[in-house]
């Protein structure tokens, strides 16, 4: 599980990379945040 702000690009590009999806977003914090979930990769 990862959650971060989704304005956060230094931690959203990464995650993208390594393969997590966005499961929700809400606010917390005063800003929008992102939680996504790792599922493996398939070629």
């Amino acid at each position: 599980m990862l959650c971060t702000q989704s304005a956060n690009d230094r931690t959203m590009r990464p995650a993208a990379r390594l393969g997590f999806t966005e499961m929700e977003r809400f606010e917390d914090y005063g800003a929008e945040q992102w939680f996504g979930v790792w599922s493996p990769i398939t070629p």
